[in-house]
């Protein structure tokens, strides 16, 4: 196996206008048969829209290089974002994204999320808890680790249980809801400056409702009651200041990256943990491996040091990163013209970064479509492996703020619940239609004590 190193055919322009249109309802499968069909990069129109779907690593890199020489943005996308993200990190633009950048780093640095470390293992202690009254059973391990997941991620951006919030039935809900029409929202706002949309009337309608909801209870029930004592993660970008220059975060932009975080925090969690669990709980052979490990280890404590010792589990969850990212494709456009892999690309074109393409890449991986752990246990596989033919956190500039956290805060839940549990899943599972590539169905899987 090795990195593609074979020179680029002339870019065609296929026609993408029914390709487009399905990937409202079927991002996955489109992306997916726009490269087998058309090659690693993708040039095409969409009415007035000229786009370029990129699946190659080395033109990823290339890509993400001219972003940081400011020839390409990803503001084209702002206004549609706006509505949710407003001027958090997700959509900012140049110098509120640098300030804002700088100013956030420090808190998600691997030392400064050890500070989460007893939250995520109280709550993960507490699931166990729930879970040994049911066990042995069928449990909706979807809606389990859901509560998991909030409920953490409650208590670290506000430093209060879920418990004392009201309504939190309806917040969970509109962020559903959320995750569901981001998406469409969107795409459609990329191809046709927002027109598709009007083709959904109640499904834009729900969308902003509960987008305005979530606002709400961000500013109402968060904000509006933080004292500045709590330790949280609100509190500490109220606190924050970048010691070069004075900044400090507005009350708007700590509104924002609240939202940011909250929903963001959440639900790519809670996505890559089903798939998790799901495949795990189809391959008996690696759930095995992964229990023994586990168990190797079970009186060590839970830290970021002893979990360093768990190779084969983290292998499993890059593996389980590999085949479901959190987000099927990353965008941008170019604001000049620029060079991609010995190609002219025009001005205003909009570039598609195809990561769940470029992650079941046939030239990059072993079994590309198969669960296979062992792609991230063989030194001369991943020696030859380029670093964007795996980017499940994203790159250049952009790349994810918090992916120690969440690396830490899955491998906490994991190792809790693995100490305690086997679980068993059975039929297939799809992609759901959504910004993040979550599962289709609620995954429902079958729990025995060890």
């Amino acid at each position: 196996m090795d990195v593609l190193s074979t020179p680029l055919p002339l870019i065609k322009e296929p026609s993408l206008m029914l390709p487009l249109l399905r990937s409202l309802s079927r991002p996955v499968k489109t992306l997916t048969s726009l490269h087998q069909r058309h090659g690693d990069l993708v040039l095409g129109r969409f009415f007035n829209k000229k786009l370029l779907f990129v699946c190659h690593p080395e033109l990823i890199e290339a890509v993400y290089a001219q972003e940081a020489r400011g020839l390409l943005s990803r503001d084209f996308l702002y206004e549609a974002k706006k509505s949710l993200f407003g001027d958090g990190l997700i959509n900012s633009k140049s110098d509120t994204w640098t300030q804002q950048r700088r100013l956030m780093q420090p808190i998600f640095t691997k030392e400064a999320i050890a500070a989460w470390e007893k939250v995520f293992i109280d709550e993960a202690v507490n699931a166990n808890t729930k879970l040994l009254s049911v066990a042995p059973g069928t449990i909706n391990l979807s809606k389990s680790l859901k509560r998991l997941i909030q409920r953490i991620f409650i208590q670290v951006l506000t430093g209060r249980s879920v418990d004392t919030l009201p309504n939190s039935q309806a917040l969970i809900q509109a962020i559903e809801i959320i995750s569901t029409g981001l998406l469409p929202h969107l795409v459609a706002e990329m191809i046709s400056n927002g027109k598709l949309m009007k083709l959904m009337p109640s499904k834009s309608r729900a969308y902003q409702a509960a987008v305005n909801y979530l606002s709400d209870f961000v500013s109402q029930e968060i904000i509006q009651k933080q004292t500045g004592l709590e330790p949280s993660l609100i509190s500490a970008m109220q606190q924050a200041v970048d010691i070069k220059t004075g900044y400090r975060m507005t009350a708007a932009l700590l509104t924002d990256e609240s939202i940011n975080l909250f929903f963001a925090g959440q639900d790519t969690t809670l996505n890559t943990l089903a798939w998790f669990f799901y495949l795990l709980g189809r391959h008996e052979n690696v759930h095995a491996h992964v229990s023994e490990e586990i168990q190797k280890y079970q009186d060590d404590p839970l830290n970021a040091a002893s979990l360093e010792k768990l190779t084969y589990t983290r292998a499993v969850l890059y593996e389980t990163l590999r085949l479901y990212p959190p987000a099927a494709a990353l965008s941008t456009q170019a604001i000049a013209k620029v060079e991609i892999g010995g190609q002219r690309i025009d001005k205003d074109t909009i570039i598609i970064l195809s990561m769940y393409a470029t992650h079941r890449h046939p030239r990059l991986w072993e079994k590309p479509n198969d669960f296979y752990p062992e792609h991230f246990l063989m030194p001369r596989l991943g020696a030859k492996r380029h670093k964007y033919a795996y980017y499940p956190f994203g790159g250049g500039l952009h790349n994810c703020i918090g992916r120690h956290f969440a690396e830490l805060e899955m491998m906490v839940i994991i190792v809790t619940l693995l100490r305690t549990f086997t679980f068993k899943t059975s039929g297939e599972i799809r992609e759901a239609a959504s910004i993040t590539l979550k599962p289709a169905q609620d995954i429902i899987a079958t729990v025995h004590p060890c």
